[in-house]
């Protein structure tokens, strides 16, 4: 959660400076809005979202009585690893890509590395989601 903060403030001073750019007539483009763009879905949002789930989805505590039901620790981390190493190689590599064969190699790392994340948090959010293991008063 704390770093999906962290980058929506710097997605968002870097878009601000873009538009002050913009504004005073200036070319923007040499600010890497693809870039700015991917760091705030990935680094705010999809950061959010993957923290807000963890924390609030239902608990499975046969499957994870270590863990009071939450989930085996090394998954988060390696969510978190893969998606936030994936994303910055990525701001790095991008603007680097037509120049270097090093900066094509690490860009397509750094997509199989953010895949990656998305899998192993599907993996645990799927386990985790379950009907109820009853009904609410009143419905069918």
């Amino acid at each position: 959660m704390k770093t999906g903060i962290v980058a929506l403030i710097v997605a968002m001073g870097w878009g601000s400076l873009m538009a002050i750019f913009e504004s005073l007539g200036k070319d923007a483009s040499a600010l890497f809005p693809i870039e700015h763009a991917h760091l705030a879905f990935v680094g705010w949002l999809v950061n959010t979202v993957i923290g807000f789930a963890l924390w609030f989805l239902p608990l499975d505590r046969a499957r994870f009585p270590k863990t009071q039901g939450r989930y085996d620790l090394w998954m988060p981390w390696t969510i978190y690893a893969l998606l936030n190493i994936g994303l910055v190689m990525r701001l790095i590599s991008e603007p680097l890509v037509a120049s270097f064969t090093l900066a094509r190699t690490a860009l397509f790392v750094s997509a199989v590395m953010q895949f990656a994340a998305v899998l192993i948090f599907v993996a645990l959010a799927w386990s985790r989601v379950r009907p109820p293991s009853r009904p609410a008063a009143g419905v069918r």
